[in-house]
């Protein structure tokens, strides 16, 4: 996505940003699909499932199931399927936004002014942060038992410059000290356990969740206090770091250390570099070296290198990022990476080393180990190459499975080519074997599930695919003029399927140029919350449109939803069958096998064009 926006697009992603309420999660937490369904069906429990009688056409055996873990309902007579809110909207002839309303006055949802007063929760606990980051700060810079922790900070060379730009603080090795001092500033032991501060205690009330540990906060891009690392003291006992709980300001999968003061030379530099700890951030910007943050102590993620490259396109890693034979790491890796993995370099720091240590005794090697960064995919195939002996043609052979199988984690197919003429060196093989070998294997099909931590402000509440879809349609509105009317997209989320719905019927009516703001202003709560959280992310990370580019992602982004819906249906019908095989019904096996057979040879034909080539210009599309 890289042409230049329109006037018309400019405005459209220039909305009030507002928050992901999490309207529609949150009704589904409260309202499991197993009740609102069993009103109306009387289902019966059957493994992991409940069957029962289809409610929407005559039938005498049960096709009809519904899944808890994944909170969905599905007929294998009809075919109709969805979650509580599609159920509504089915049985009483309701559209989304009645079916959302009745559903969230029933689970004691709010939809008026939800935004705001998640935003007042949101301040409110970011105030408890920052007051006790002063708190902290004044205690290092004053308090008699803070003398051992500003001795060793000196020790490790941290100037005072230095240490009151990250405002670093020190908490008192008491039980008490911080729930104290902030409850007098009138916060309660509900916003200190919600801000990561306490940790509630068995005997009632709560506790200081740090104590006795160099305090350094950790802020968002904005420099806002999102949470809090704690350093302990050497010689004592306890795990080395102590980070904040993953809380509603705080998911150390999208954060990274120092970012608010490194964003600017990031920009300057063209490079985000990520070290492993907050130390190595420190002393890297005091010796001058002002683009580097942190990764939490975490293995990188794919949200940790979208927010890098909201400043820069190219990321290093100066930590090892494999130790030695380990596949699956590499293979998690990429799989977490997924599409980012390209922009991802790795630093190699001289043994015995961090980055750290090297900074402080050989700055100009640190520079030149910076300059000397490797891409990520041929750094692996490289190490993976010295620890097999590739004069025997098994270890040639084995080598080269496990590197095509890191090839096949990366979705883009132009990128996976790019790296199978290093590999026919490294290995020895044709490049055209290669290519054969890496086009007949498993394509996968599968993102990774969601995260259960609280997503950032503006982040909107929805699977990997379903955003790019809906992100893909509101900044390309051709995209949205070629869908087929009255054909719903493959979105299991109803707000998700109400906007993109919404959105088609406004570009179609103003010939292609909608009032995206009067859209929203139109819709209800839930598809208005995420509209503007999607426009946010669109904002914040300089997304650009490039209609054909676009195209060809939307379609194989529609693909890969369907091959999961598929996959879903074809776990659901086992479950079914297994149920069946243990009534003894043998004549409902036999129709739901050969169900089974058809769904696996649908879900098939989807790989296959997902794989191949788009259709020409006035064909339909997926």
């Amino acid at each position: 996505m890289t042409r230049a926006r329109t006037g018309r697009e400019d405005a459209a992603i220039t909305l009030s940003s507002g928050t992901s309420s999490g309207i529609v999660a949150e009704i589904k937490a409260k309202l499991p699909a197993v009740e609102i369904v069993g009103e109306t069906v009387q289902l019966k429990r059957a493994g992991t499932v409940h069957k029962g009688l289809c409610p929407f056409h005559a039938e005498k055996t049960p096709s009809f199931i519904v899944t808890p873990e994944r909170e969905t309902w599905h007929c294998f007579g009809c075919g109709e399927h969805g979650d509580i809110f599609t159920f509504l909207m089915r049985r009483d002839g309701l559209d989304f936004r009645e079916s959302l309303t009745r559903l969230a006055e029933r689970a004691g949802v709010e939809l008026s002014e939800r935004t705001a007063r998640e935003d007042r929760r949101k301040r409110r606990l970011r105030e408890a942060l920052e007051a006790a980051v002063a708190w902290y700060r004044e205690v290092l810079l004053q308090a008699g038992q803070a003398e051992r922790a500003r001795a060793y900070l000196a020790e490790r060379g941290f100037t005072e410059e230095t240490l009151d730009r990250f405002t670093i603080g020190y908490a008192p090795n008491t039980w008490e000290a911080l729930t104290k001092r902030l409850r007098g500033k009138g916060f309660t032991d509900a916003e200190l356990t919600d801000a990561g501060l306490a940790s509630p205690s068995t005997r009632g009330g709560v506790y200081d969740r740090f104590r006795g540990r160099i305090i350094i906060p950790i802020r968002d891009v904005s420099a806002r206090a999102i949470g809090l690392g704690g350093r302990i003291m050497p010689d004592a006992e306890g795990p080395k770091y102590l980070n904040s709980p993953a809380t509603v300001l705080f998911d150390k999968s999208r954060t990274l250390y120092g970012i608010d003061l490194a964003k600017g030379a990031i920009r300057r530099e063209k490079l985000t570099v990520i070290v492993e700890g907050y130390t190595d951030v420190m002393a890297a910007h005091q010796a001058g070296f002002a683009n580097v943050v942190a990764s939490l102590g975490t293995a990188l993620t794919a949200g940790q290198v979208e927010l890098a490259n909201r400043y820069a396109d190219a990321v290093a890693l100066a930590y090892d990022v494999d130790l030695a034979g380990e596949a699956a790491t590499q293979r998690g890796l990429l799989e977490e990476l997924g599409p980012v993995v390209s922009k991802v370099r790795v630093i190699r720091i001289p043994a015995g080393k961090d980055p750290d240590e090297l900074i402080r005794t050989d700055p100009d090697g640190w520079r030149q180990s910076v300059a000397d960064a490797e891409e990520l995919l041929p750094y692996f195939m490289a190490r993976a190459a010295a620890e097999v002996d590739m004069r025997q043609a098994q270890g040639r052979s084995a080598y080269s499975r496990r590197m095509l199988d890191l090839l096949r984690r990366i979705p883009d197919r132009v990128e996976q080519d790019s790296y199978v003429p290093q590999l026919a060196q490294l290995a020895g093989i044709d490049e055209r074997v290669l290519r054969d070998e890496l086009s007949r294997g498993p394509v996968p099909v599968s993102i990774r599930p969601q995260q259960s931590t609280s997503p950032l402000d503006g982040e909107p509440k929805l699977d990997q695919l379903q955003r790019e879809a809906l992100i893909l349609l509101l900044i390309n509105p051709s995209l949205a003029a070629e869908l087929p009317e009255g054909e719903r997209l493959p979105l299991r989320d109803e707000s998700a399927q109400a906007l993109g719905q919404a959105w088609r019927t406004a570009v179609v009516a103003a010939g292609g140029r909608p009032d995206l703001e009067a859209l929203v202003a139109g819709l209800d709560a839930a598809s208005a919350d995420l509209a503007r959280s999607l426009l946010a992310m669109v904002r914040a990370r300089g997304m650009r449109p490039d209609l054909e580019t676009d195209r060809e992602s939307f379609r194989v982004c529609l693909l890969r939803l369907r091959v999961e819906h598929t996959t879903e249906r074809l776990s659901d019908m086992e479950a079914l069958i297994r149920a069946s095989a243990e009534d003894g019904s043998t004549d409902d096996i036999r129709d739901l096998e050969r169900q089974f057979q058809e769904l696996t040879q649908q879900r098939e034909q989807l790989v296959r064009t997902m794989r191949g080539p788009a259709m020409v210009s006035g064909e339909r599309r997926s």
